[in-house]
């Protein structure tokens, strides 16, 4: 089982083809073995054993799904960003009360799938994007087995937006919707800095892979979201305030799925992409941080996000931070009513 320390929280390129393709999961072979999860009442977490001996981890909501929704034929499996884990409970229950089951999968290296005994454990390092192949493939083996012909709703924020769009490009014809909660994109200084240091990134992985870039990555996410709710309401063990080591080779992997959004992605379903108004970026922090996003340019998601398929619907949201639904109650609802609209439209 995982090492998971206890849970602060209260409420909550051109395209490429994997060249070995992710393993096939039998949900029964070996058993799925249900615990009580971090999260408490209504959630149960399940270990994903991983090719290589790597482990990833799928969260389940069992509480409060309405009978009958805007979703209520459907599943949604969501993946987190980046230093990031699950932990957004309003979240599952905005989906059950909806009718559709919801899932969610801690990636390898990251929350509830950290191994904090391991002196070698590099959070979320991955060298390509599309490894993430086998944790997904084994989350939908499971949520098939427990919700037989149920429709698929992918869902990501930030970097996970990046790969679940990634996922529904190389496999068209396996979901029905794709939501992506401000998806990392491109990088946020431009495509033209991305290429420029792409080369140099690629060269010191090799020359020293194990060794982090030298960021400064202040911590003004975590006082912004402390200011909008009076509290963090998440384990700063599992999403740390000054964020994961960033290494030359997981950068690149990120930037490889950039380009191939720049490329032009051809994903087969409908897909709403939420974002804030606007982007902030300073060297001190002020209380502005709290109504935008102070991570990515929000200018180039929405410039990119069409180029994810024919059918992309663009919903900014004013006063939104960089997680839609970490920002006020206010802009929470807005975003929560997009969602709405896009189910009743597109679904």
């Amino acid at each position: 089982m995982p090492t998971t320390p206890s849970s602060s929280a209260e409420d909550p390129q051109v395209r490429w083809d994997a060249q070995d393709p992710p393993v096939r999961w039998d949900a029964q072979d070996p058993p799925v073995r249900w615990d009580a999860d971090l999260l408490g009442e209504g959630f149960e977490s399940a270990v994903l054993p991983l090719p290589g001996g790597d482990r990833a981890t799928l969260i389940a909501h069992r509480e409060g799904r309405a009978e009958i929704g805007l979703a209520d034929d459907c599943v949604v499996l969501y993946i987190h960003g980046w230093s990031d884990y699950f932990f957004q409970s309003h979240v599952a229950q905005f989906w059950a009360d909806h009718g559709a089951a919801f899932y969610a999968v801690d990636l390898r290296g990251y929350g509830r799938s950290i191994d904090f005994d391991d002196p070698e454990v590099r959070p979320g390092y991955i060298e390509d994007l599309t490894e993430y192949d086998d944790e997904l493939e084994a989350a939908m083996a499971i949520i098939e087995a427990e919700h037989p012909g149920s429709r698929l709703i992918l869902a990501g924020h930030s970097t996970g937006g990046l790969i679940v769009s990634l996922w529904a490009d190389r496999h068209p014809g396996r979901i029905s919707a794709l939501v992506l909660n401000s998806p990392w994109l491109e990088f946020q200084l431009s495509s033209a800095t991305r290429k420029f240091i792409t080369p140099l990134l690629q060269w010191r992985s090799r020359r020293s892979a194990d060794s982090p870039l030298k960021v400064n990555l202040p911590n003004f996410y975590s006082q912004s979201v402390f200011q909008s709710h009076g509290r963090l309401p998440y384990d700063i063990r599992l999403k740390p305030a000054e964020s994961f080591p960033v290494y030359p080779a997981w950068l690149a992997a990120v930037f490889a799925g950039h380009e191939a959004v720049e490329q032009g992605l051809s994903i087969d379903v409908p897909v709403l992409v939420q974002m804030s108004t606007m982007s902030m970026r300073q060297s001190t922090y002020t209380e502005e941080m709290s109504t935008a996003d102070i991570v990515l340019n929000v200018d180039l998601l929405a410039q990119r996000a069409p180029s994810l398929g024919s059918e992309v619907v663009i919903h900014r949201i004013k006063g939104a931070m960089h997680d839609v639904f970490l920002s006020s109650r206010h802009v929470q609802g807005a975003a929560f009513a997009g969602i709405d609209r896009f189910l009743a439209g597109y679904l």
